[in-house]
């Protein structure tokens, strides 16, 4: 029998890490946290802001396991992830756990699950640090005196169902600010004439106008543009001024966890959560097969640091020589500085566990997601110990009269990092920025003094564009530059606002809907400490200095909440739900009379045909509800037109009756869709709702009936899932074969048949994909 227990977060942690230890360890799996403050109540003590913590019921079954585990071993090793939120885990196990006497608990940590991590792990144990935890705790007990205080005043001001959060609030405002800066935003025109030009030599290149009689000179309209033509005509252009400039770019640093998700957002299209899935993956441990077993592959992905190790840079070195040549190492290791306030030098920044394992070695190992990341951490670590890239850059001035053009030009001398890793950029945050960017174009050889020959003068016509929209990765980029939250809250946060209907995801392009504006306003109205960027980040930096021992976290959260609390009451009384949710009036119903209002409901907008008026002695749910209809999400509440809300409320057309239940067209939230008794379907494209007939509606229907038999019908049964307990069926779809338990979804990769695939293989595959969420299909690595 083992006589030590090791106890991690996850399965698939605890596999990789039994095999570097030996028979005498027994390592089980807490499934996360074992304990937290109790649902539906607020669980807090606001006299002495102690938590009252439970075991929730579906983790009963765990802790049982654990303790039966644990009464047969000599000590209890805490081995869960080295930051605040695995150091709490760590404690709540020790807390929840019965130990017998002199049964002792160790700590061990390390960023890397090798062989090499875990022996020095073991040989240097520690203590629970109590500081970490008391951060976590005060974090903990500091969102949920947020959540459960002000998400109720939300729900009596506006409707149920919505939450605010210290971290969230102030995410959705940054969106909604944006975006209402771009709805203001005021397009203004502008004009670039580009000359086609040719040297001595008759080598052609361009200039692009920058002055008129030596000072900045930008078009702005037609008429000035071509002023600028007419005093070209017969104009002498020669090359006024020469530069030519020696540029030496230095990669930039390993990742740190958001740099992580904003270069995976930005070149692999991944969301801020898949990316971390993905990472938790190959950090936790791959079956590389050939005898290795599962293997951590890339070191702990909830970090800071930009630093490496000494062994790292070490093989980094080594791995680039072999790779790439002598010419590209560096004669001593690039180290960069950490930047952030709360970084932990001691750990480090995101790279491979062995720089040396090269991606192309994974390629029959990983699948398409994990091969993606593992390649852009990879070359990313590999990159920032190359050596510099060197450029030259030359930029020449063309004199044309009384006007100045620019011409620019850059070359590579030496590649250098570049041969292994570009970085990423987001949409350019003004027009200026993205015009100051040098070109790469190569300019022929020229010299001052020289004169050129003009074959043409090409205007065009722009209009400056607003700012951006925020991506998850510009999001991710903004929230860290603010100071609000830490590498373990960007994904949760930008993943809450979603599924809370703030924000929609168009593209890459993150949107807010109609209730993230009202929302928005009732706290910056009500609450401006709360979604104040500024506040949050002192409150995030309170929080790092409650782990440094630098405050207590009792002050703390009585400093915050005694002023809060009194706040809530107050507003709580002071604010009435009919002033957040104000009716529109769109104008009035030339048949009825009644006015058109625009209304916010729990679903979103909505058009309303006049208003309830509850008659002396009856009650609000006994009175005919007014006619309604939701306002497409292309429209919005502040935009739509009374001709629009009037063709809104035309639906439901009634097309007549079939087997005795009636047809009719509806316009929901997510589109025109046909109702035949309670069974329903989306309306195609290809079909106008105002137009289609009861003829189109039955075929359409028949059709769509059709189509679901036959996606139906599985091409073999394999059995109940041995994780969930789902049947798992093969079955044929649009893009080929793929296995289901009925909820989840897997296409078949080219190594499984449909005929041969068995259960264990399904379950597996099932259970990856349950684990990432949906991805993209992508070509692999492939060799520089």
């Amino acid at each position: 029998m083992p006589s030590h227990l090791v106890i991690v977060e996850s399965p698939t942690k605890a596999k990789t890490i039994k095999r570097f230890l030996g028979k005498d360890f027994d390592v089980e799996a807490s499934m996360g946290h074992v304990r937290d403050l109790p649902e539906g109540t607020l669980g807090v003590d606001t006299e002495d802001f102690s938590a009252k913590y439970v075991i929730p019921k579906e983790k009963a079954t765990v802790v049982k396991k654990l303790q039966k585990s644990l009464d047969g071993a000599n000590d209890l090793w805490i081995a869960t992830d080295e930051d605040r939120e695995g150091e709490a885990i760590g404690w709540h196990l020790v807390e929840i756990l019965k130990r017998k006497k002199k049964q002792p608990v160790k700590r061990i940590v390390f960023h890397e699950i090798t062989k090499e991590a875990i022996d020095a792990a073991v040989a240097h144990p520690r203590q629970i640090d109590e500081k970490l935890v008391d951060a976590q705790h005060a974090r903990r007990i500091l969102d949920r005196l947020v959540g459960y205080t002000l998400s109720p005043f939300l729900w009596k001001k506006v409707y149920r169902g919505l939450s605010a959060g210290r971290v969230q609030s102030v995410a959705v405002r940054i969106i909604v600010d944006r975006e209402r800066a771009i709805k203001a935003f005021k397009a203004e025109e502008y004009w670039t004439i580009k000359a086609d030009l040719l040297n001595e030599a008759a080598q052609p290149f361009s200039a692009e106008l920058k002055q008129k009689d030596k000072k900045k000179y930008i078009p702005v309209s037609e008429a000035q543009a071509t002023q600028v033509l007419a005093d070209l005509k017969g104009a002498s252009y020669s090359v006024q001024t020469l530069e030519e400039k020696e540029v030496k770019k230095t990669p930039p640093p390993p990742f740190t966890t958001s740099t992580l998700q904003q270069e995976a957002g930005r070149k692999l299209g991944f969301s801020v959560k898949q990316t971390m899935i993905v990472a938790q993956q190959l950090y936790e441990g791959v079956d590389l097969g050939k005898g290795e077993g599962s293997v951590g592959l890339i070191t702990y992905m909830r970090t800071d640091s930009v630093n490496l190790s000494d062994k790292a840079l070490a093989d980094a070195r080594a791995t680039i020589q072999k790779h790439y040549g002598r010419e590209y190492i560096l004669s001593t290791p690039r180290r960069y500085k950490t930047k952030s306030k709360g970084a932990q030098e001691a750990h480090e920044a995101i790279r491979p566990s062995e720089i040396e394992r090269v991606p192309e070695s994974l390629l029959d190992v990983l699948d398409q997601q994990q091969l993606k990341l593992y390649t852009l951490i990879w070359e990313r670590a590999i990159a920032s110990q190359m050596a510099e890239a060197q450029l030259k850059r030359v930029g020449a001035d063309i004199a044309a009269g009384i006007y100045t053009f620019r011409a620019t030009g850059q070359t590579i001398a030496f590649d250098g990092y570049l041969r292994v890793y570009l970085e990423g950029r987001d949409e350019p945050e003004s027009q200026q920025s993205a015009e100051e960017e040098e070109g790469s174009n190569v300019l022929p050889p020229l010299k001052e003094g020289e004169a050129l020959d003009c074959k043409s003068l090409l205007p065009e016509q722009h209009f400056t564009k607003p700012p951006p929209r925020f991506t998850e990765a510009s999001l991710v980029k903004k929230l860290e530059e603010e100071g609000i939250g830490r590498p373990s809250t960007y994904a949760p946060t930008i993943s809450t606002i979603q599924q809370r209907g703030y924000i929609k995801k168009e593209g890459k392009q993150l949107i807010p809907e109609d209730i993230a504006f009202t929302v928005t306003d009732l706290l910056t109205e009500h609450f401006p400490d709360i979604v104040d960027p500024a506040f949050t980040a002192r409150m995030e930096q309170s929080l790092d200095d409650i782990a440094e021992a630098d405050l207590k976290s009792v002050t703390f959260l009585k400093g915050f909440y005694k002023p809060f609390a009194k706040l809530i009451k107050s507003k709580t009384e002071e604010v009435q739900k009919g002033d957040v949710l104000k009716d529109r009036v769109i104008g009035i119903d030339p048949e009825t009379g009644l006015e058109v209002l625009a209304r916010t409901g729990r679903f979103g907008p909505y058009i309303q045909l006049g208003r309830i008026e509850v008659p002396a002695g009856k009650k609000l749910k006994d009175t005919p509800k007014p006619k309604s209809a939701s306002i497409p999400k292309s429209i919005g509440k502040d935009a739509i037109t009374l001709a629009q809300a009037l063709s809104l409320l035309a639906f439901p057309r009634m097309l007549g009756e079939k087997d005795g239940k009636t047809i009719e067209v509806h316009l929901g939230r997510f589109g025109p869709y046909i109702k035949w008794g309670e069974a329903t379907s989306s309306l195609g494209k290809e079909l106008d709702p105002a137009l289609v007939t009861k003829e189109q509606a039955v075929a359409y229907l028949a059709s769509a009936k059709e189509r679901k038999t036959q996606a139906a019908e599985p091409l073999r049964t394999l059995g109940n899932d041995p994780i969930t307990g789902a049947e798992i069926s093969v079955k044929t779809g649009r893009y080929g074969p793929y296995v289901t338990d009925g909820k989840t979804n897997c296409s078949l990769p080219k190594r499984f048949t449909p005929e041969a695939v068995t259960l264990e293989e399904a379950s597996d595959l099932l259970a990856k994909k349950r684990a990432r969420g949906p991805g993209k299909r992508w070509g692999g690595w492939k060799k520089k």
